[in-house]
């Protein structure tokens, strides 16, 4: 039975076995080939047959692009696969002449790393706001290369086929892909797409992209017989298409996103950044009439917004409510085999909505597997809502020609509820619930159906994270009154089916939020963090024996503290006691300043390292997220999971900082190829996946981002050498629930995750890092998180004070160091955060050490009790 929503297991503390280098690479190569997406085939042109010859353009044949930039990125010491290598290997013959040419391309052409040239600087500005000054800077696609026509007709004379690879690599952190010259193809790429499409009768197009461009000009050639999305795969990326592209694979990718006719034709379009060079182009409060000040931000150059006008309706429930046509629908992605749904039905068990479905491979002689996925169709009340929505899917195992497979979908009933701003409650409101199955957003068809004869509650909150009162009623978010949507023949006749069943009240359990345990007044005891950890001393106790000094130094990460942090040898990583011994110290045999937390073993608390990234721990390259949601498979996810957290704890890292959970909002969003997808369901369960994937079978724990709403890279973080604010992200509290916190919310609830970084971004005027609606009424009250919160690392210049930071439920301010530890103590004795909030905060992070392989290590050292400092740790 497949339940995306099952809540966590039990966890118990794992001993992960030794994983070769080996296995690793063969399981990214797993993950990419049941990624890839094959859009189009037509005439059944694929696979190809083994001895075939092929023309190969484009230069990511041989510079396939396996990973994005910053934190993102796919990292590995070895030199990935490309994609000609592995098709010569597959057995596809390429013409000699134009590999020459390629070849000779690459290798007169220079490509300067900018880190590279930080690293000869010798300068450690990783964990720096600098990095962002200094790089956060537009790096356009990589450019194309001219093919000479003789060289064209040459290969024409060999093979009528011909593989044509586009790539892209821009944006990254702090940038987001441009318009013109990004999602639309350059003019290079414009003439090499028209040279190859004109010269050959068939052409296999293969994107090899870090997110969606313009596919639209597609249908100007017939020529282009199959298209394949193979995004950022990894380093086995290549290998793994390439067993596709001659049928040792079959492919089962689905599109995690929508591919629209035009960057015009997304609902974002007008109200989204993305031109850093242009600053004129910044969207600002006044663009939309409303006052800068009034929304918290004054005395800067620019207050730039990101307005979500476009409110419930991204994505898919954009395209499929107002009836637009696309190129390639959410949920798309094509088989070497052909497979029937059929025999769906609709059961109720406990507070559950059971879909059972059969699905035959129809194919004589290609084995495979399809997504079965469901979608709901909420009947409008009080509120609007989307034509349909993606609630469950399951993938098959691989089925042989002709066999059959039963499946089992399980939706919690009150997953099928909407959000309530007015009562601020989650509700089901009156009507009736169609149930749509299919295997795309745009192949649907009703199933069956459930009647709700009265409005049921199925949560009662208090409203959090709204517009501000100085922008209600000033803005006009996008509505669906009177459009109409997608349709296909026949669903005006499925809908005369009877409901299988009703929803009462009496079939809802109704949530509320629990409110947190402030930290008690105790007495404080003299005792060690091992105490606590046995069980010997309660935490109140154990935590008021520390001065204010020192609870502000647990509120930060241990470093020299920034705009400092490339200069270690100038500043101190901690501040100091009147002794003029240091407060805190590094305990991490590995963790470098920056990346760790203070040890003050004085108190016997260790150091615990942070590492990013989502797509690696610096070891095998994986494919990234936005490639991995397109498998629609749960298991992928948390073998994905399970091999970056035993790759985490190889290098003693405690908390690995993935994986993103922002959504694809916007086409040119910089870290698309970091995040999942456009729907919220589909990026919540890669997260749960991966989140348990990593935990379940490692001593590590993830580190879900970046909470929340920063689906723009744009002045994310705003800028002090330009004076201009961070982009505020206005929405409404319904589009930020329903969609940009749901992923954040399935982690929580479907794993044990107890590490959380907030963003940099403001939500509706306040800081995410400073928000008490985020970081505590939501995270902790409603959702019943028990972490720590991290900021996302960098200056604390422009973004969240480190006091307001704490005040808010932002636990730990990372990298931190001094200067934020002064800004700590600042508002200590300006009465914007009090000591109770301080020993909240400790608490949180004392907790979670006691979860961690370096609290272990630590108390077990033989010299514990004499404070062993990090070179006895790294000794042991």
């Amino acid at each position: 039975m497949s339940n995306l929503y099952k809540t966590k297991q039990s966890f118990c503390p794992p001993n992960p076995g030794k994983r070769s280098r080996e296995n690793l690479r063969a399981a990214a190569k797993q993950l990419a080939a049941e990624s890839i997406v094959l859009l189009a085939n037509n005439h059944h042109f694929l696979p190809v047959k083994t001895g075939s010859t092929a023309a190969f353009f484009g230069r990511s044949q041989l510079d396939t692009l396996i990973g994005g930039a910053g934190s993102g990125a796919s990292r590995n010491a070895e030199q990935p696969a490309n994609i000609l290598d592995e098709c010569r290997k597959a057995g596809i013959t390429p013409v000699p002449g134009l590999v020459s040419y390629y070849q000779q391309q690459l290798a007169a052409q220079v490509v300067e790393d900018p880190f590279a040239r930080l690293a000869e600087a010798g300068a450690d500005l990783i964990n720096s706001g600098i990095i962002y000054e200094i790089f956060g800077k537009y790096e356009p696609p990589r450019e194309e290369f001219p093919v000479p026509a003789e060289l064209v007709d040459a290969a024409a004379s060999l093979t009528d086929t011909a593989f044509l690879i586009l790539g892209r690599s821009s944006g990254g952190e702090e940038c987001d892909r441009h318009v013109p010259d990004d999602y639309y193809l350059t003019p290079q790429e414009t003439d090499l797409c028209r040279q190859v499409c004109t010269s050959f009768s068939h052409v296999v197009l293969i994107l090899n992209t870090n997110g969606i461009l313009d596919t639209g000009w597609i249908k100007d050639y017939p020529s282009i017989d199959s298209v394949l999305f193979i995004g950022l795969p990894g380093e086995q990326g290549a290998a793994a298409l390439a067993d596709i592209l001659v049928g040792k694979h079959t492919p089962s990718g689905k599109l995690c996103s929508t591919f629209a006719c035009s960057y015009e034709a997304y609902p974002s379009a007008g109200h989204f950044s993305w031109d850093k060079e242009h600053p004129e182009t910044l969207k600002e409060y006044r663009d939309y009439g409303l006052d800068a000040e009034a929304n918290g931000s004054s005395g800067f150059a620019k207050s730039p917004v990101t307005v979500y006008l476009e409110d419930i309706y991204m994505g898919y429930r954009y395209f499929d409510s107002f009836g637009k046509d696309v190129v390639y629908p959410f949920g798309h992605g094509l088989s070497y085999a052909a497979f029937s749904i059929t025999d769906t039905t609709l059961h109720k068990e406990e507070e559950n909505l059971v879909v059972r479905t059969a699905v035959k491979n129809l194919s004589s002689c290609y084995a495979g597997k399809e997504v079965v996925q469901v979608y709901v169709s909420a009947p409008w009340g009080r509120l609007e809502k989307p034509y349909q929505e993606l609630k469950a899917w399951e993938k098959t195992k691989l089925l042989a020609p002709g066999e059959t497979q039963q499946l089992t979908l399980t939706i919690p009933l009150e997953q099928l509820s909407s959000y309530d701003e007015e009562n601020a409650s989650y509700l089901l409101e009156a009507g009736t619930y169609y149930i749509r199955v299919g295997n795309s957003s745009r192949n649907t068809h009703i199933a069956g159906s459930l009647l709700v004869p009265s409005p049921v509650i199925c949560a009662q909150y208090s409203n959090c994270l709204g517009l501000k009162a100085c922008n209600r009623n000033k803005l006009a978010f996008l509505s669906a009154q009177n459009v109409s949507p997608i349709t296909y023949p026949g669903e005006e006749q499925e809908k005369q089916v009877p409901p299988s069943f009703l929803i009462t009240q009496e079939d809802i359990t109704i949530r509320h939020p629990q409110k947190q345990t402030v930290p008690a007044q105790a007495e404080p005891k003299p005792s060690r963090l091992s105490d606590v950890a046995a069980g010997r001393v309660d935490m109140d106790a154990f935590l008021a024996q520390m001065s204010t000094k020192e609870l502000a130094v647990l509120a930060n990460g241990y470093g020299p503290g920034l705009p400092f942090g490339g200069f270690g040898s100038h500043a101190a990583p901690t501040i100091f006691y009147e002794n003029k011994e240091p407060v805190a110290v590094c305990t991490h045999p590995t963790g470098s300043m920056g990346y760790v937390s203070p040890a003050l073993p004085k108190y016997g608390i260790p150091s615990i390292f942070y590492k990013d990234g989502p797509a690696s721990v610096g070891q095998t390259a994986w494919p990234t997220g936005m490639l991995l949601a397109c498998s629609f498979d749960p298991k992928v996810l948390m073998d994905f999971g399970s091999a970056c957290g035993y790759e985490a704890f190889t290098q003693n890292v405690d908390s690995w900082l993935a994986p993103a959970l922002n959504l694809h909002r916007s086409p040119i969003g910089g870290r698309n190829f970091e995040y999942f997808s456009e729907d919220p369901v589909l990026a919540g369960v890669c997260g749960v996946s991966v989140c348990r994937g990593a935990e379940e079978n490692n001593p590590v724990t993830a580190c879900p981002k970046h909470f929340a709403v920063n689906e723009q890279e744009t002045y994310r973080r705003g800028s002090a050498r330009f004076s201009y604010d961070a982009v505020d992200s206005v929405l409404t509290e319904r589009a930020a629930r329903e969609l940009y916190l749901k992923p954040f919310e399935m982690a929580v609830k479907g794993s044990h995750v107890h590490t959380f970084m907030s963003s940099f971004n403001k939500i509706n005027g306040t800081f995410a890092g400073g928000s008490y609606d985020l970081c505590i009424r939501i995270l902790r009250e409603e959702w019943g998180y028990e972490g720590i919160v991290v900021t996302d690392w960098g200056d604390m210049d422009i973004v969240v004070d480190g006091a307001d930071a704490a005040a808010a439920g932002n636990d730990i301010v990372m990298p931190g160091g001094p200067p934020v530890i002064a800004q700590v103590l600042k508002g200590y004795d300006e009465g914007r955060v009090n000591r109770q909030q301080l020993l909240q905060a400790a608490a949180h992070l004392m907790s979670t050490i006691c979860k961690t392989k370096s609290f272990t290590d630590y108390v077990n050292h033989p010299n514990y009790e004499t404070s062993p400092k990090k070179e006895e740790v790294t000794q042991k």
